[in-house]
């Protein structure tokens, strides 16, 4: 890197991570340059003052002038979705965008890529008859290798394929390339009010009783750890950003506790998730509905625990995510502050 202030393109600014990564580098005094779509909402980097650089992912020619004079690239663009459909432009944006992206940084001179990806990325922990309710699971370190290859769920199958392509370009010598894997980011809403969300959610009747664990983290402490890997990240290295594990049952019980609610849970048998997604994927299939969001290959989740060790991105990012207790804290009580929306004083 350059000795004076390097210039840094977040693509995705616009996006809730994105604009997160925007606050917490200008409180740094960072002033990074911001990629924005032409329908996006920038009102928020406006008022920061930050140069905007208007570019489709999906357009090599947009791509050649996005990147000019750039020192370092901070890849969050992606469409985060779970829905089976539309693999196409999944693929388009998640995979093509990104390996194009960092084709054009190599022709432009770009010195560093970090890459934003996501732990389903590294993969999952199968359950077995041994990894039972009260087991204590090995946790999934950057070293894992990836199990999820099967599932047909293009989100996960087109951010993998861009870790594996823009891994293959980097060693043939492109620029330094980080990867970093979020897990689930707890953030607020778009309205603010997450407490009035969640009493009318944990209002119903019945909530699922799930013993899978799964991986939450703070997304305040997440774009620390993303703007500290664009200097301290070694090249060629993937870094799990994860808070706690802890089982879906214990999270639905401690939001409710918060919440001063007493959850009614009931255990969905396998059997019943399989025939109604089956009966859901067909059914819209047959009408023609375009988004599928329910179906088979995402009931196989439900095989998988989600527990993730950060100690690597402890040791060389300096992470530091929060105990989980206080995000939930923050956020049934919509005070979420340290974030774009709520900034501290």
């Amino acid at each position: 890197m350059t000795t004076s202030q390097p210039n840094i393109l977040v693509t995705g600014a616009s996006g809730s991570l994105g604009k997160q990564l925007l606050y917490t580098m200008t409180r740094k005094g960072i002033r990074p340059i911001a990629q924005v779509r032409t329908d996006s909402n920038t009102a928020y980097i406006d008022s920061l003052g930050l140069e905007k650089r208007t570019a489709d992912l999906r357009n090599n020619a947009d791509l050649l002038r996005l990147v000019a004079e750039i020192d370092c690239i901070i890849h969050t663009a992606a469409w985060v979705n779970f829905r089976q459909d539309r693999l196409t432009q999944f693929t388009g944006l998640n995979t093509f965008g990104a390996v194009n992206l960092y084709l054009a940084a190599r022709s432009a001179g770009v010195k560093r890529f970090v890459q934003v990806s996501t732990v389903a990325a590294v993969g999952g922990l199968e359950r077995s008859a041994k990894s039972a309710d009260t087991a204590v699971p090995t946790l999934i370190n950057e070293d894992h290798q990836f199990n999820l290859g099967h599932l047909r769920i293009p989100y996960i199958m087109t951010k993998r394929a861009a870790e594996e392509e823009l891994l293959k370009q980097w060693r043939a010598g492109g620029p330094e390339l980080v990867i970093v894997n979020p897990a689930i980011m707890v953030a607020p809403s778009r309205t603010g009010d997450d407490r009035g969300k969640a009493v009318k959610t944990f209002g119903r009747f019945l909530l699922p009783d799930l013993p899978n664990l799964v991986n939450l983290v703070d997304m305040r402490d997440v774009a620390p750890a993303i703007v500290a890997a664009v200097s301290q990240g070694r090249s060629g290295e993937r870094y799990i950003l994860g808070g706690e594990n802890i089982t879906a049952r214990d999270l639905i019980v401690s939001v409710s506790a918060l919440l001063g609610k007493s959850p009614h849970l009931v255990k969905i048998p396998r059997w019943f998730l399989n025939m109604s997604a089956h009966s859901a994927a067909g059914y819209a299939r047959y009408i023609g509905r375009s988004k599928i969001s329910f179906y088979p290959d995402l009931v196989k989740l439900a095989d998988y625990d989600w527990a993730y060790s950060s100690a690597k991105a402890r040791e060389e990012l300096g992470f530091r995510p929060r105990p989980l207790q206080t995000t939930l804290q923050d956020l049934l009580m919509n005070n979420f502050v340290g974030t774009w929306q709520k900034p501290e004083k």
